[in-house]
């Protein structure tokens, strides 16, 4: 349908370019959406059959070369998608090899290029594409398929990576996704990372074997960084502050936290622990509306919501969506991100299809930043007290995926991380242990 926006996803070597000079003018275009972003070829890989665009728009720099670009492009087909292809002056050569490939690519460019005008020939290639979509499905079945609008941005944010993960749908496993997430950046990739577990019960304190003294009690009886010093747990390079887990004190937290200037409020405890050394600070939030959640949020500059693809949990993101918009610019849209997890070829919704519906009811649609498949050993680990992303290979790569989106530049540390090496652990024990 015509009223449907065209979805786009960008794809190049490298955030600057795909952020800083490709995206600009897709945002601004009216008819078109886009639903997500590949700085790598590993994520155009994997982002491309995630998202399944209607449009393509790739410099060809991302590719390790012509040949596994244009096999890329083919894969296409399988949706009916089209591409735009940049090409650098090196590979300026082989603009006739994909414009051959017109089945699929609809327009190549070689640098240096207007961005301005890459737009409007992705919409009319989209349009053309919906439009063969809609000849083959008439020809095989008496109604057409409906058409699909997942929206998305991606955000440019310095400094300390202040990440709330949070989910309005018991069960989705935003705890998992925050604690793996703040444990792969720690134990892994080396970076200096602070986790908050601020549920009640903290859920780190069980994952991560640790007591639940100190805790963030110290903090709320005597505000000052000395406090939040003396009630950090370390595992393996991970700084962990965990939630009181008495409810007298939890609820106690939250009442001193009405003003949220406060000198003992929530909101001041997350000024206290940034002290400048942490590159991420990641805060896995509760469910409950609480200051406990609302503070943290006022702290943020970005935000994962996690889902199953169900469509309960569907509901669940909008409601999320709406409460944050509810909260004015503190988190603007350029800084929201999609998380699905626990999915299979059973899920109700596929990728596409949740994006679809949200976008649908909203009008936009953060971007995917990964999507988690289930995997039996994730909850095994768990209850062994483990780190799940050393024991899942597809907890460990959705979770590259989301580290590739929020910190840009780290692709290449991500992929050279080998499986299961990285920094001595003694949670790390053999997998066989598991069984």
């Amino acid at each position: 349908m015509a009223s449907e926006k065209i979805s786009v996803l960008l794809a190049g070597p490298g955030h600057e370019l795909v952020f800083y000079q490709m995206q600009p003018p897709f945002l601004s275009h009216p008819q078109l959406i886009v639903s997500g972003h590949a700085t790598s070829w590993e994520a155009l890989q994997t982002s491309l059959q995630t998202v399944k665009p209607d449009v393509l728009v790739v410099h060809a720099s991302v590719a390790p070369g012509a040949d596994p670009l244009l096999k890329l492009l083919m894969s296409l087909q399988a949706w009916n998608g089209a591409a735009i292809v940049i090409l650098p002056e090196a590979l300026a050569n082989f603009q006739g090899a994909f414009t051959n490939l017109s089945s699929v690519v609809s327009g190549v460019f070689v640098m240096p290029v207007t961005w301005h005008e890459i737009p409007g020939r992705a919409f009319t290639a989209g349009e053309t594409a919906r439009y063969k979509t809609s000849q083959i499905s008439a020809a095989s079945q008496p109604a057409a398929p409906s058409a699909f609008s997942p929206q998305g941005m991606a955000p440019i944010v310095t400094g300390t990576k202040r990440i709330a993960v949070l989910s309005h749908a018991g069960g989705a496993g935003a705890s998992t996704i925050a604690e793996n997430l703040a444990y792969e950046l720690a134990a892994r990739l080396s970076v200096r990372t602070l986790l908050f577990s601020l549920g009640l019960p903290p859920a780190a304190a069980a994952h991560f074997r640790l007591r639940y003294i100190p805790n963030l009690t110290e903090f709320f009886e005597r505000p000052g960084k000395p406090a939040i010093q003396s009630a950090i747990h370390k595992v393996e390079g991970l700084d962990i502050l965990l939630a009181p887990e008495n409810s007298l004190e939890y609820l106690k937290a939250a009442t001193h936290s009405a003003d949220l200037k406060a000198q003992n409020s929530i909101y001041s405890m997350f000024l206290a622990a940034e002290d400048g050394s942490y590159a991420a600070m990641v805060m896995d939030l509760p469910l409950a509306e609480s200051e406990w959640l609302l503070h943290p949020l006022f702290f943020a500059n970005l935000a994962l919501i996690v889902a199953r693809p169900t469509m309960a949990d569907l509901f669940a993101v909008r409601h999320t969506l709406n409460f944050l918009g509810s909260l004015g610019n503190r988190l603007p849209r350029e800084s929201l991100y999609l998380v699905l997890n626990q999915a299979s070829e059973a899920s109700a919704l596929t990728p596409r299809r949740f994006l679809e519906e949200l976008s649908g009811d909203l009008g936009w649609a953060p971007p995917i930043a990964a999507v988690v498949e289930h995997d039996p050993q994730i909850q095994l680990a768990q209850d062994q007290r483990l780190p799940p992303v050393t024991r899942s290979e597809k907890l460990a790569r959705g979770v590259r995926q989301v580290i590739g989106t929020l910190f840009p530049g780290m692709e290449r540390a991500v992929q050279m991380a080998p499986e299961g090496q990285g920094s001595k652990s003694f949670l790390r024990l053999p997998k066989f242990k598991l069984g």
